[in-house]
């Protein structure tokens, strides 16, 4: 498959599926088989799919809130 990089470089990789496993959370997503040189990111879709959000202050992934349907709920995912 062909893509277009943020410098606007194109450049053609291979694509799959994975099956993703954090703790007790499972999820699927494409992805893309790198070469050595490109950098590795970890997809918005496979983050929300394993319901998981990035705490940039202390660099790492931490439980996101449950998605919600209708009604008045604040979250706190530490309880």
């Amino acid at each position: 498959m062909r893509f277009i990089i943020a410098n606007g470089q194109e450049i053609t990789r291979t694509i799959g599926f994975v099956i993703i496993k954090v703790g007790k959370e499972i999820t699927t997503d494409e992805i893309v088989f790198a070469q050595k040189s490109d950098l590795q990111l970890l997809g918005a879709r496979t983050l929300e799919g394993l319901n998981l959000k990035v705490d940039s202050r202390n660099k790492k992934l931490v439980a996101a809130c449950p998605f919600l349907a209708a009604g008045n709920f604040k979250c706190n995912p530490s309880l």
